[in-house]
């Protein structure tokens, strides 16, 4: 018996207190969780908003369980956070039959589940519109890379058409030239003139040699890969991309620096949509042999089983056919790593 004459607190108001309190730890804790929270804690909440409104006796902590209804299109799928609602609404119904008598239990049910239901349409309405951003970003983002890449083929495209039609038509012509002259500096043998044609004819093979030698250039100049990679990963929404490349780093055709650009672009894709992932790490170097060499890794939630898409094997599918190979690793809450590689004598067909 207490000597300050206050009445010491009933059983029931103990376990209220421990309830609300236990409420109040387990919606802190998916508050602040850095993912969505966890289905454990939410189901934690559930029972003590239960266990509350039982032990409270007025009826008014059912506005715990709407609290609840809030968070579940979170942490589960719309047709079972209906479920998880509808279940703890049945169970609180029943609660309130056991507490109070059968007029005021059917009111404040109706009242505490319409509560419940207002929140969860608000929640899935808001849970909804945050994937359309995020799904409207991601196309964004793709939309821009494909862009990128579309403008760099184009300049390629027209690269590959001036070096064509230097090799047919300028080229046709100086070579005609040269064999002219060639044919003029026999016939002028010992001519006043033969050495105006002799330097004639090495002035048309030397700009035939350049010619062929700008051809050469222009198909086989990539894609600047560097600035690519760079607008790649600044358009990464959500996402904060570390990207380290060397600044003179170049392949040797265009058909590899596209497939490594193809690469980092398969790699920021995923991310965005399956890892659940704020930070992304993108390392491309040079490897000791003369090739180049990709890794990147996330900080999502990884897999269990990894199982590549399309894209994957479409990647590696790529790679193996320059030479180089593409191999990834994934554990549950560590992430998903991929390395991928190019040797020094990869050489594009296009």
């Amino acid at each position: 018996m207490r000597t300050d004459g206050s009445a010491p607190l009933s059983p029931m108001a103990l376990l209220w207190w421990v309830a609300f309190v236990g409420f109040g730890v387990a919606y802190c804790r998916n508050a602040i969780a850095e993912d969505a929270g966890s289905v454990p804690v939410l189901a934690l909440q559930s029972l003590t908003g239960l266990v509350a409104v039982g032990a409270s006796r007025t009826g008014v902590d059912g506005a715990l369980l709407a609290i609840v209804a809030a968070q579940v299109p979170e942490l589960l799928t719309q047709r079972r956070a209906v479920l998880w609602v509808a279940s703890q609404s049945v169970v609180l119904v029943g609660v309130y039959l056991w507490v109070h008598p059968f007029a005021y239990a059917l009111v404040q049910g109706l009242i505490f589940i319409g509560f419940q239901g207002f929140t969860l349409a608000s929640a899935i309405v808001m849970v909804r519109e945050a994937q359309a951003r995020r799904e409207l970003a991601q196309l964004h983002a793709e939309l821009q890379s494909t862009q990128m890449l579309l403008a760099a083929r184009e300049r390629e495209g027209e690269r590959l058409r001036i070096a064509r039609e230097l090799h047919d038509s300028l080229g046709h012509h100086l070579t005609a030239l040269s064999l002219n002259l060639e044919a003029a500096v026999y016939t002028a043998k010992d001519t006043p003139s033969a050495d105006h044609l002799r330097r004639a004819r090495e002035a048309a093979r030397t700009l035939l040699s350049e010619v062929r030698e700008t051809v050469s250039a222009l198909r086989d100049t990539p894609p600047p890969l560097r600035a690519s990679l760079q607008s790649l990963a600044a358009n990464a929404p959500g996402l904060t991309v570390h990207l380290d490349i060397p600044e003179d780093l170049a392949l040797a055709s265009s058909e590899a620096t596209h497939s490594l650009i193809r690469c980092v672009q398969e790699v920021l894709t995923n991310t965005l949509r399956h890892a659940s992932a704020t930070q992304l790490w993108i390392r491309v170097e040079s490897r000791e042999t003369g090739g180049v060499r990709v890794v990147t890794n996330d900080d999502g939630r990884g897999a269990m089983s990894p199982t590549p898409g399309a894209g994957l094997t479409g990647m590696r599918e790529r790679f193996t056919r320059l030479g180089g190979d593409v191999s990834w690793r994934a554990e549950a809450g560590k992430g998903w790593e991929l390395e991928a590689w190019l040797p020094a004598s990869a050489r594009g067909t296009s």
